[in-house]
């Protein structure tokens, strides 16, 4: 069996209600994703993720059309959100993004997002993501200015 390598986590304290915050992420990606961890930060239109079990989770691009980032695995509004991720990597041996929203009693929540499935397979990609908070930082940002 493979041998699984941490994941990449962070946690970030919400000013937003976890079905507000749940909603900027998926629905607003297009957004607060950083076009510079595309295939192309000029001719980006949008990041989709489609809000459903199986859906595409992609970049929408002038150039290149659809370009593939991976597909929805779980989707509970509000809760959770899961999908397999090939942005960067190879599409044969995807990783995994997990996002899940805690809500607390005063109308924010916890979000806690963790980007792994990483084994012999994929684990040589594992060291081009350090940058993620840089691109959280941005939908975190998004959520501050409602």
């Amino acid at each position: 069996m493979a041998e699984k390598l941490a994941s990449i986590t962070y946690e970030y304290a919400l000013r937003s209600t976890a079905e507000e915050a749940f909603h900027a992420y998926t629905r607003r990606i297009g957004e607060w994703w950083d076009p510079g961890y595309t295939a192309n930060a000029e001719t980006l239109e949008t990041v989709v993720i489609q809000p459903l079990v199986g859906g595409r989770v992609f970049a929408r691009h002038t150039d290149l059309g659809d370009d593939e980032w991976g597909e929805v695995t779980a989707w509970e509004p509000a809760h959770r959100l899961s999908h397999t991720f090939t942005l960067a990597q190879d599409p044969a041996h995807p990783s995994e993004v997990q996002v899940e929203f805690e809500p607390s009693d005063d109308d924010t929540c916890t979000m806690r997002f963790a980007h792994g499935g990483w084994d012999e397979t994929n684990a040589g990609d594992r060291a081009k993501f350090a940058d993620w908070p840089v691109i959280l930082e941005r939908y975190v940002a998004l959520l501050e200015e409602v």
